[in-house]
């Protein structure tokens, strides 16, 4: 296909299916990922979106008496990623028994929380005549840049409201079936000022169903490794920010690569990791 809708369908509420694990599984197994709002503590979510807003404070970003629902700044770019990293205490939150404990309900029993977390800070670009739009991904799968192992889900999580406007994650259903794909360049989508690779086009069929659904802070967005899936511009207007969180959960048993062991600030501060390596945080020869 040339290009994927712009038209969504919603995620499937999987929250009814969170005490009965047979049946969830079944679902994820389908569909390549679940949806489960309203599960997280909303406090705690509440404190994390908090702390990012003081870190953007603190770095200058962020007008002194902006609030979460005031909150803008002039461009993410402008703001030290890695400083920032040191006022989001996320893995308290990951490893919140109240948060853990959902994951555990996904895997069916014990997980490992991976140590690198993005976090992310996107201001509406909404009545912009030229738009930066290089730090949206093309459509690509997290199990070509992560691993060894491939039995980790990506965990994704709305500090605020998000929707159509707003932007966030969009998955393709039932595409991680397929198993991995090519990733090609593509001068669409830049970081550092270099390509990054996404999946081509033409790999997606014309009847292929895209999913997205407004989430709200407290909701939960899990996927497979091999799930395609894009991140959406933020077009909000009148303008709000949106800032998220993700991070990857595997089985506790299984065998822990570079990017479950190591902060995301440490591979980013290497300079000898190359472009995908800064931005997932895992060594890769692939750029």
């Amino acid at each position: 296909m040339a290009d994927l809708a712009t038209s969504y369908v919603p995620y499937v509420n999987c929250a009814p299916l969170l005490d009965d694990h047979a049946a969830l599984s079944e679902f994820i197994n389908g569909h390549g990922y679940v949806f489960l709002p309203g599960v997280l503590d909303r406090g705690l979510v509440r404190a994390v979106g908090e702390q990012m807003l003081a870190g953007l404070k603190a770095l200058g970003a962020a007008a002194p008496a902006a609030t979460l629902e005031t909150l803008s700044i002039p461009s993410f770019e402008e703001v030290d990623e890695i400083a920032m990293h040191d006022y989001v205490k996320y893995d308290e939150f990951w490893n919140h028994e109240t948060t853990l404990s959902v994951f555990e309900k996904v895997f069916g029993g014990p997980v490992f929380v991976f140590k690198s977390t993005t976090i992310r800070y996107y201001p509406s670009q909404a009545g912009s005549q030229s738009p930066e739009l290089s730090y949206l991904t093309p459509v690509h799968q997290d199990g070509f840049y992560i691993g060894p192992n491939k039995d980790f889900m990506t965990v994704w999580v709305p500090l605020m409201p998000v929707n159509e406007q707003i932007g966030g994650v969009a998955l393709l259903d039932h595409s991680y079936q397929k198993g991995p794909r090519e990733h090609v360049l593509s001068d669409t989508f830049k970081r550092f000022n270099q390509p990054v690779r996404g999946i081509p086009p033409e790999e997606f069929s014309d009847d292929q169903v895209l999913l997205f659904s407004p989430m709200e802070p407290g909701d939960l967005l899990m996927f497979h490794a091999f799930t395609c899936h894009k991140s959406l511009p933020n077009f909000s207007s009148p303008p709000m920010m949106r800032m998220t969180m993700d991070t990857r959960v595997q089985p506790a048993g299984s065998v822990r690569g570079f990017n479950a062991e190591t902060p995301w600030t440490a591979s980013a501060k290497d300079p000898s990791k190359g472009i995908m390596s800064k931005i997932t945080g895992t060594p890769t020869q692939v750029e």
